[in-house]
């Protein structure tokens, strides 16, 4: 039995595709004040409905980076990592949902924690260790990815690197160029 396969053209393939450009940004952080500061500014570009997804490794500066936001944002309060409670609700200027997946070990243990309410836009989600979302990550999100680096000086600086897919992402991204002295 022989299949005859109809003549597809490139515009075929492309048309109703989806085509990803991710906007990057990197920059660099010499100490823990300056990751607070960078909380501080990524919090006056933030509004209801936006995704933080968090990137690094233990003690790489993710929560540090989450008590600057909120602070910018009229909290006072502690701001710890939310390790053992998955979550943390801080109602500020902007509601701050904070969540630590470090615990989880498959991605739909994600919707035990109420995860499809949070996704609903009535505030703003940071979210530490985002690849135990596996499939189930916003693609609307912005990334961020820090990593310790030694400064010259010797302290523990950060790298930080911004990644945004969709427009609103993207443009964050932008504003971060601008407003750095970047590593690109």
């Amino acid at each position: 039995m022989v299949i005859k396969l109809a003549e597809v053209t490139i515009d075929d393939i492309l048309e109703g595709a989806m085509i990803l450009h991710k906007e990057i940004g990197q920059g660099l952080l010499p100490d823990e004040e300056a990751t607070r500061a960078f909380g501080q500014w990524l919090a006056q570009h933030m509004k209801k409905g936006d995704i933080i997804l968090l990137y690094g490794d233990l003690g790489a500066g993710k929560t540090t980076l989450v008590q600057g936001l909120l602070t910018s944002l009229g909290y006072g309060g502690a701001v710890t990592s939310p390790t053992f409670t998955l979550v943390h609700e801080y109602e500020a200027d902007l509601p701050v949902f904070h969540f630590d997946l470090y615990r989880l070990t498959e991605p739909d243990q994600v919707w035990d924690i109420g995860w499809a309410d949070y996704l609903k836009g009535e505030g703003l989600l940071c979210v530490e260790w985002p690849e135990r979302l596996g499939h189930l990550k916003p693609l609307e999100a912005l990334s961020i990815k820090l990593e310790p680096v030694e400064m010259s000086n010797g302290q523990i600086g950060r790298q930080v690197e911004l990644t945004g897919v969709e427009e609103s992402a993207q443009a964050i991204v932008r504003e971060w160029k601008k407003a750095c002295t970047c590593l690109d």
